[in-house]
């Protein structure tokens, strides 16, 4: 009876807050904003969400703006965030068909890395360590598949011996590659010095689930005193779709500072467990710079802006062929003031940008650079013009992708 309780005190209080923040809102005039299509197809900029703060009067308002409209934060966030362990897990649009079409099926599976998905099959794998901290430990491997045409689940575990000082462990990447799965797991050692992470690969059988063999992955670890080699590994934003090829950034770092002495990237192939380093004259940037990186399909995409350009490179990782600046974007051909920061994500270039003092965003197309979308934020009133003073209380200063998939 007591959980019944505490559901209630937890709505009503959830209720009176939600009329407390209204009221507030409509006391205090909060303007209301969208961002509106200046140039190209709406659609493409619906998937951008503009956030940061409105700076009212005596306080700020946590705020998001798109092309639907602008919701201010408060209480409304804060319940959304307790309503979604992890957001973002959610927002992936492959999560988000897994969800609708395999509601059962997904069911207490919340590791977004752990999700394979082809024509044929959804795989699922986690990983956990047993006798943890005993000299005994052991990893239990689990593995859940789905037959697509026959709506059959199968499920396999199994377990492995680890080193003692194991600390924990993670499911990083899952590929199907002909008749085998191949996870790879990151481990973490109680021992950070020289080397608290390594990676490997185990190889299992996709019809009966056995244990084939188990791949470790180059020890990247340094020879210098004082430094510590970090490792870290780069997926697409679509984590479940099949890939042969996964990448590596490896870095030497010192301890006492956390400076970067170097910094390499490395491809992988699990179909033929080859792991190739990447050429510096690809991801090497000039200093005065800022750099985002993507992977998405066979292409390894590096983003290099400032103020007044965006340039970008790519790199096929079954090929290893490279093109530097196959495109090039000048804020002037954008018609804007500033670009402010640039990402990439499902096949697009996101560019948040600032125009005479309104933040606002762009969309391009990955593949040539074309400009398929522009958009400004203005306020939603009957007044043709927008108050000024409204826009100079705007500080949108994050760009963020929510990529909705198609009913």
């Amino acid at each position: 009876m007591r959980r019944y309780w505490l559901s209630i005190i937890i709505v009503m209080l959830a209720v009176s807050g939600i009329g407390s923040y209204y009221a507030f809102a409509r006391q205090n005039h909060l303007p209301e904003y969208k961002l509106e299509t200046m140039h190209g197809d709406a659609k493409e900029g619906a998937a951008v969400t503009l956030s940061g703060s409105y700076y009212g009067d005596m306080r700020s308002e946590p705020l998001e703006v798109n092309t639907a409209g602008s919701e201010y934060g408060g209480l409304n966030t804060n319940l959304r965030l307790l309503a979604t362990e992890s957001p973002s897990f959610y927002r992936m649009p492959d999560i988000q068909q897994l969800l609708m079409e395999h509601k059962s099926f997904m069911r207490g599976k919340g590791n977004m890395n752990g999700f394979y998905r082809d024509a044929e099959w959804v795989i699922y794998s986690n990983i956990s360590i047993k006798n943890k901290g005993s000299e005994t430990p052991f990893a239990a491997l689990k593995l859940t598949l789905l037959h697509e045409a026959t709506d059959k689940v199968s499920r396999f575990e199994q377990t492995y011996e680890l080193p003692k000082e194991s600390g924990d462990i993670y499911v990083e990447d899952v590929q199907r590659i002909d008749d085998e799965i191949f996870i790879l797991v990151k481990k973490f050692n109680n021992h950070f010095i020289p080397n608290p992470v390594e990676y490997e690969i185990v190889v299992m059988d996709l019809a009966s689930g056995k244990l084939l063999r188990n791949e470790k992955l180059e020890n990247w670890s340094s020879h210098t005193e004082g430094m510590q080699m970090q490792a870290g590994i780069i997926l697409t934003d679509r984590p479940s779709a099949p890939t042969e090829t996964i990448l590596f950034n490896v870095s030497e770092v010192n301890i006492s500072n956390s400076d970067k002495l170097s910094e390499k990237y490395y491809s992988y192939s699990y179909r033929t467990g080859l792991l190739t380093e990447l050429p510096d004259t690809f991801w090497q940037s000039a200093a005065d710079t800022y750099v985002t990186i993507s992977l998405q399909n066979d292409h390894f995409y590096i983003t290099e802006y400032g103020p007044d350009h965006i340039s970008l490179s790519r790199y096929n990782v079954m090929t290893n062929e490279q093109e530097r600046t196959y495109v090039s974007v000048s804020a002037k051909q954008l018609g804007v003031d500033e670009i402010k920061s640039v990402q990439i994500g499902s096949d697009r270039v996101y560019v948040l940008f600032n125009q005479a003092g309104v933040p606002g965003a762009a969309v391009l197309d990955l593949a040539n650079g074309e400009v398929l979308f522009t958009g400004r934020t203005v306020e939603i009133s009957n007044e043709q013009e927008t108050d000024e003073e409204k826009i100079e209380n705007l500080h949108l200063l994050n760009l963020e992708i929510f990529n909705k998939i198609k009913d």
